[in-house]
């Protein structure tokens, strides 16, 4: 575990291609034949993303198996979670056989840039960074950001904005809870040993909060069963969509996971698995007049 000082990072802009256009109308209409073969061969390129996985009917995902109750490994060491779920429900609506790589939350958008797979499923948080290089299916889970504290510290944090000075930690620099923290003028610290190490330090006093997803806090405090711990339930920051991410301009598979996802949605599925493994529905935008945003504003 090493102490690091937040650097707020930004993802680098991928810029696109400008195509000129021809003011001629008639050119427009008497294209030559290797124009044509063009234009086809750049139609076709936009859309294989979803026709050359349908053709291979493996749909490759990219996880890390260690974020519980996203994403985690059960008793019986077989991959698991809210999200595993949903994308192996995915996987049947659209007669894919799901293929799960699991590697460390910070390899994930790396791996999908390499294209080593198809598909990133990790809780992700739809934000203007990542919309500069990835595409985003739609929404699957709403949330926001809290903190777990020492319980005899809960009245002490009336605010996300009081979190200002205070020593926290977080599970990765890259994490929109760490950008969050340093925006906020906390001292975080960014830890590599799983969560148990966390709130020991939270209940040792090395740290005084721990920050991630308010779901995912309610799920921890149920695993690690410590009444020394609580979440501080005023602390709100940084409203969520989470949605499964795909590499920009692979359109047409973005839009085959839509699809199937909303059919889940309209059957109740994703309700049911939210409730199953979070405790609660997620399938609903949250009220966001109480909730501090990623700048601290």
């Amino acid at each position: 575990m090493m102490k690091k000082k937040l650097l707020l990072t930004s993802l680098v802009s991928m810029g696109g291609l400008l195509f000129a256009c021809g003011n001629d109308a008639e050119s427009d209409v008497e294209m030559n034949d290797d124009a044509a073969e063009e234009t086809t061969e750049e139609t076709v390129e936009e859309e294989t993303s979803w026709a050359t996985i349908e053709e291979e009917g493996v749909l490759t995902v990219g996880t890390s198996g260690t974020y519980a109750p996203i994403t985690f490994f059960d008793e019986n060491n077989e991959l698991t979670g809210f999200e595993v779920e949903l994308v192996r429900e995915i996987g049947e609506k659209l007669d894919l056989e799901v293929e799960f790589e699991t590697m460390d939350f910070d390899g994930i958008l790396p791996a999908l840039r390499n294209g080593q797979i198809d598909v990133a499923a990790h809780d992700f948080a739809i934000t203007e960074e990542r919309l500069e290089i990835f595409d985003f299916v739609d929404p699957h889970k709403f949330s926001y950001g809290s903190i777990i504290v020492r319980e005899e510290d809960q009245d002490k944090f009336e605010s996300a904005r009081d979190l200002e000075g205070v020593d926290v930690a977080v599970g990765s620099l890259t994490s929109n809870y760490a950008i969050f923290a340093d925006n906020i003028g906390a001292n975080g610290t960014a830890y590599d040993g799983g969560v148990e190490a966390m709130l020991r330090d939270v209940i040792n006093g090395n740290q005084d909060a721990y920050l991630n997803d308010y779901l995912v806090l309610i799920n921890t405090l149920n695993e690690f069963d410590d009444d020394r711990l609580a979440i501080a339930e005023d602390v709100k920051f940084h409203a969520t969509e989470s949605a499964m991410t795909v590499l920009k301009g692979n359109e047409s598979l973005r839009d085959r996971l839509s699809e199937a996802l909303q059919e889940l949605n309209d059957e109740g599925v994703v309700s049911e698995l939210s409730v199953e493994f979070l405790g609660a529905d997620v399938t609903e935008p949250v009220d966001e007049s109480e909730i501090v945003n990623l700048e601290g504003e």
